[in-house]
């Protein structure tokens, strides 16, 4: 199966240090897991156009420091992608901000959270 991940953000940090970019990380993580996997990568973030959602066999949408109530050249036509992907029944996954985007473009109610901007391990009860 081929991976496209939509590249919206970069590893902050730590991270940044072994994986530099978000697409990098998911590839190593997913390849451990399935070596027949392959990727390719689209840098919206850098200005890459969108693919042709139904032609991709798979779609992971990566996090980033944006929010989906920001404003850049990027999030309609994402929001466009998502819709149509969604459409043509392409599996589809997001990260952080990946899955808050794919709510916000399917009608789902994103906020921005009162306490900023997490990274992280994070523990719940």
């Amino acid at each position: 199966m081929r991976v496209t991940i939509i590249e919206t953000g970069r590893a902050p940090g730590r991270l940044s240090e072994d994986f530099p970019r978000y697409p990098d990380m998911f590839a190593s993580l997913m390849s451990a897991a399935d070596a027949n996997l392959s990727f390719e990568t689209v840098a919206l973030l850098d200005g890459a156009a969108l693919p042709a959602p139904a032609a991709r066999q798979a779609i992971l949408i990566t996090g980033s420091p944006y929010g989906v109530y920001d404003d850049t050249p990027w999030m309609e036509p994402l929001r466009d992608f998502i819709r149509n992907a969604f459409a043509a029944r392409t599996p589809m996954i997001g990260v952080c901000f990946g899955h808050q985007i794919i709510a916000d473009a399917m009608g789902g109610d994103v906020r921005k959270s009162p306490k900023g901007w997490g990274v992280g391990r994070h523990t719940y009860s």
